[in-house]
């Protein structure tokens, strides 16, 4: 029932968006401006044609089932395409110092992000959802930030808690549990 709602919602959102569009065309028409109310009405058919966007950064490298299987549903529901993002902060000025043992590190991490994406890919390929998968070498922000401009428009992202509070929370309550994050990027 709660994604019976869910999709209602985006769906009166959209029309929302796409009857301001056209009030705002219709203005401009009415005060001559033809060419600009033509230009609101081409942006708004192309925006109508490309698909939703849903980033899923991973974790050391990783996607958690609870996350893939979050983000699938999520993307099959809304008909998204999924953008997986992989980002390890090896770009600093202490890796710089030792080239070396940084390109190797980079290659590794490359490995396991490419190893680990696999089944991930293999789902949503089975469920018809596109899903490219990036992989960075920066801190998270400044990797989403490359993202959007490599990518395109992100609509939402999905991450799983970082840090110690998932340590401090299981210790606390005697059973871990990994939350899931929705950030609206509109």
């Amino acid at each position: 029932m709660g994604n019976f709602f869910g999709k209602m919602k985006e769906k009166m959102l959209r029309l929302s968006g796409k009857i301001e569009q056209q009030q705002q065309a219709i203005t401009f028409a009415e005060a001559g401006e033809h060419e600009h109310a033509q230009q609101l009405l081409q942006k708004q058919k192309v925006e109508e044609k490309r698909p939703g966007k849903l980033l899923v950064v991973g974790r050391d490298g990783t996607f958690s089932k609870d996350v893939i299987d979050y983000a699938l549903e999520m993307a099959e529901r809304m008909s998204y395409e999924i953008v997986a993002l992989n980002a390890a902060p090896l770009a600093g000025g202490t890796f710089k110092l030792l080239s070396s043992s940084r390109k190797e590190l980079c290659q590794k991490f490359q490995d396991l992000a490419e190893q680990n994406v696999r089944p991930f890919q293999e789902e949503a390929t089975k469920r018809g959802i596109r899903l490219d998968h990036f992989v960075k070498f920066s801190e998270t922000d400044e990797a989403l930030e490359e993202i959007r401009k490599e990518a395109g428009a992100i609509d939402f992202v999905v991450s799983e808690n970082v840090g110690e509070e998932v340590a401090a929370r299981a210790e606390n309550e005697k059973r871990p549990r990994q939350e899931i994050f929705v950030y609206s990027m509109r």
